[in-house]
C-alpha cells in the first residue's frame, strides 16, 4: 500500500470514472483495475461498486478514502519537515472552483502561492458552484464557494467578496417581458439547489406566488444561455454576468426580487486544515488577498 497507489485511489474517488482516472495517472484501464483490486485485497473489503455505467464508493470505500487522505497529509507534513530547501513545501494541493471563480477570484492568490511554493503541484478542477460541498466531501482540499452553502462546523471558511444577485431577462424582441413582469405567469429558470435557490423560493412564498418554472439547472452559465434564448427570466450573480460572453444578449431587470448578496470565499474541511501544511500555506496567501478584495467590493458598492 504505497503513496502513489493511495493518490490514484483518491483521484478515482473524486472522478468516479475509471477512464479519466487511468488517463490522468498514465495507466491502462486494466492496470488501474489491478491496482484497485490490490488495495481491496490489502484492506480486506470491497472499496468500490462498479458496472459498465457508474462507479460508487462502498461504506468501506469511504472509510478507506479518509484513511488515504490522512496518510497523504501526514506524508506531506513529513516531507515538509525533512526538506532542507528554503521553501520546503512539496506535494499536491487540489482546488475546485467554478469557471467564473477561476477567472476572477483564484488567479491572484494562486499565482502568489505558486511563486512561494514552486514544488507544490496544483490540481485545479472546475465545475458547477453548487457542487462545491460535495467535492469537499469527496476529498478536494480547498474550494471556492458561496459560503452560505458551507454552513457547518466541519468547514473552515475565508470570505473574500460579496456579490449582488441580478434578475436577467431576454431581449424584448424574443420574449415580451416588460420592466414590471407578471411574476405569476412569467417563466423562470431556477438554480437546481443552494442558497440562491432557497432565496428565490422564499421571495415567491412571501409574495404568495407559485413560480412558473421553465427549467431548473445547476450552472449560472446554463441559466444565462436559456435566458438569452428567450426561455424566461433568470437570477445570476453579478460577477457571473460580467464575465460571461452572453452579457450583451440579456438585459437586467431592475424591478426583480431583492435577493441577498452571495458571500463568496475559500472553504476547506477543518480537519484538512489541521493536518495539511499545504492548505495552511495556501490559507496564508488568502489573508493577503482578502483585504484588497474587500476594498474593491466596498468601492464598487458591494458592502
Amino acid at each position: 500500500m504505497d503513496i502513489k497507489s493511495l493518490e490514484i485511489y483518491l483521484s478515482l474517488c473524486r472522478n468516479l470514472h475509471f477512464g479519466r482516472t487511468s488517463e490522468a495517472a498514465h495507466l491502462s484501464p486494466s492496470a488501474l483495475s489491478r491496482l484497485i483490486q490490490r488495495l481491496e485485497d490489502e484492506a480486506g473489503s470491497q472499496l468500490l461498486e462498479r458496472d459498465n455505467r457508474r462507479v460508487s464508493l462502498t461504506p468501506a470505500g469511504e472509510i478507506f478514502m479518509h484513511f488515504a487522505e490522512d496518510v497523504l497529509h501526514r506524508h506531506a507534513q513529513l516531507r515538509a519537515e525533512l526538506d532542507d530547501a528554503p521553501k520546503g513545501l512539496r506535494g499536491r494541493l487540489s482546488l475546485f472552483a467554478s469557471v467564473t471563480a477561476s477567472q476572477s477570484i483564484l488567479p491572484d492568490v494562486l499565482s502568489r502561492f505558486r511563486a512561494a511554493h514552486a514544488d507544490v503541484h496544483i490540481e485545479l478542477e472546475t465545475g458547477y458552484a453548487v457542487n462545491a460541498a460535495k467535492r469537499l466531501a469527496e476529498g478536494i482540499d480547498v474550494v471556492v464557494a458561496a459560503l452560505s452553502d458551507m454552513d457547518s462546523r466541519d468547514y473552515l471558511s475565508k470570505p473574500v467578496r460579496s456579490i449582488p444577485m441580478l434578475t436577467v431577462a431576454p431581449p424584448e424582441s424574443m420574449l415580451a417581458i416588460g420592466e414590471q413582469p407578471d411574476w405569476r405567469s412569467v417563466p423562470v429558470i431556477l438554480p437546481s439547489a443552494g442558497f440562491v435557490r432557497d432565496s428565490i423560493e422564499n421571495w415567491y412564498s412571501k409574495q404568495r406566488i407559485t413560480p412558473n418554472r421553465y427549467s431548473e439547472v445547476a450552472g449560472n452559465e446554463a441559466i444565462l444561455s436559456l435566458v438569452a434564448l428567450g426561455c424566461g427570466i433568470g437570477f445570476v450573480p453579478e460577477l457571473v454576468l460580467e464575465n460571461s460572453p452572453l452579457r450583451e444578449k440579456v438585459r437586467i431587470l431592475r424591478s426583480g426580487p431583492e435577493l441577498p448578496a452571495i458571500n463568496v470565499g475559500f472553504c476547506t474541511r477543518a480537519r484538512t486544515f489541521e493536518r495539511s501544511p499545504l492548505v495552511q500555506a495556501f490559507w496564508g496567501m488568502i489573508d493577503q488577498n482578502t483585504m484588497r478584495d474587500r476594498l474593491s467590493a466596498t468601492q464598487a458598492g458591494f458592502s
